[in-house]
């Protein structure tokens, strides 16, 4: 067990808060310090749309690359999934009313077209709800879009499939884990949610994923599959589209799912110490790339909320140095085996014991 976890069991609710201070200051105090060297820190607006144009570009640039250079497809992936991942963290900006929030019409076009270049998300407005009624529940069965990214569940197919997509197979945890009374009000709340983009990726994704290894197992076979002409008129187009837009979005999103319910906890959360944890170990490199860093500097916007990610960054040294002090935990790689319950089923026996 490391200090982490052994700082933070059984805190008092005054013990607990006096921690959740001092944490919130410390980074509060290291952002105005940044803001003051470096004064183009307070202007949001600039730097946010700067940045959504920036990320744009840069996805546009890989599909030109792919289409007319001839570029890689397994260059470009990749290259477009790191520029729409920065779009996912303006999202999140944008749904706290960032940037923007005296200009509605300029900030609704900005929550369109990062929507856009994250086409397998649910509508961001209704994202706006889920996310504020994860930062009242977060940690808890009522923390609906901590859920709906396969926070609280065991290891296993659908986890992955869930952290891949979060469309179809939530559908298929509506189906069979929903209670009856619940099931046709959750199956059109993700439907709508969904349109239109999420519908136009799984189509896209799906076909062309089907295509593709179907002929392969066919020719592994020794055989040929005879598509329908409609298939074999679009099956270009489709699969660049798949290549520049799609199969980004899929990287992208494993990457930031696999993160974002692993470092917040499910179960036994009692404040704002227990909702999540540091994860910067080295392993999850390859995921945090596509995920701007996020495993490592989220943690920070569950104690400050109202700064933008670019300024997470910059604060993380003395942010986590006191987060650590008081007893978040960083790099608990248990929470993959508990479900990512906040204790052993020993620490909770043992808790009930005590109490």
């Amino acid at each position: 067990m490391n200090k982490e976890i052994e700082l933070n069991q059984n805190l008092s609710p005054t013990e607990a808060n006096k921690r959740i201070q001092i944490i919130r200051q410390t980074i509060i105090a290291d952002g105005d310090k940044w803001r003051r060297k470096y004064p183009i820190l307070a202007n949001n607006n600039f730097i946010g749309m700067s940045i959504l144009l920036l990320s744009l570009a840069g996805m546009i640039i890989g599909a030109y690359g792919y289409i007319e250079l001839n570029w890689s497809a397994w260059f470009v992936i990749p290259f477009v999934a790191f520029f729409s991942s920065i779009s996912h963290e303006l999202e999140h900006d944008l749904i706290h009313w960032q940037y923007f929030k005296n200009r509605k019409t300029v900030h609704h076009l900005m929550m369109f077209t990062v929507w856009l270049m994250r086409p397998g998300t649910i509508n961001p407005w209704f994202r706006r709800k889920l996310h504020f009624l994860h930062h009242k529940t977060s940690g808890t069965e009522q923390d609906l879009e901590e859920r709906g990214v396969s926070n609280g569940m065991k290891y296993g197919p659908l986890r992955f499939w869930v952290m891949m997509d979060t469309f179809i197979p939530n559908l298929f945890k509506i189906m069979f884990l929903a209670p009856k009374g619940e099931k046709i009000k959750r199956t059109v709340g993700i439907l709508i949610a969904n349109l239109p983009f999420g519908f136009i990726s799984i189509c896209l994704w799906y076909s062309v994923i089907g295509f593709h290894g179907a002929n392969l197992i066919a020719d592994s076979l020794g055989t040929t599959i005879i598509w329908s002409e409609f298939m074999l008129a679009n099956i270009n187009w489709m699969t660049s589209l798949v290549i520049v837009w799609i199969a980004p979005f899929y990287v992208r999103s494993f990457s930031i799912n696999i993160m974002t319910s692993n470092m917040h906890y499910y179960g036994n959360v009692t404040n704002t110490i227990e909702e999540t944890q540091v994860l910067n170990h080295p392993i999850f490199w390859p995921f945090q790339i596509f995920c701007f860093n996020f495993g490592s500097t989220h943690g920070i916007h569950h104690f400050v909320v109202k700064e933008p990610f670019y300024i997470r960054q910059l604060t993380v040294k003395a942010a986590h140095k006191v987060m650590r002090e008081n007893g978040v935990r960083f790099n608990d790689f248990g929470t993959f085996t508990r479900a990512n319950n906040y204790f052993t089923a020993e620490q909770q026996q043992s808790n009930l014991a005590k109490a």
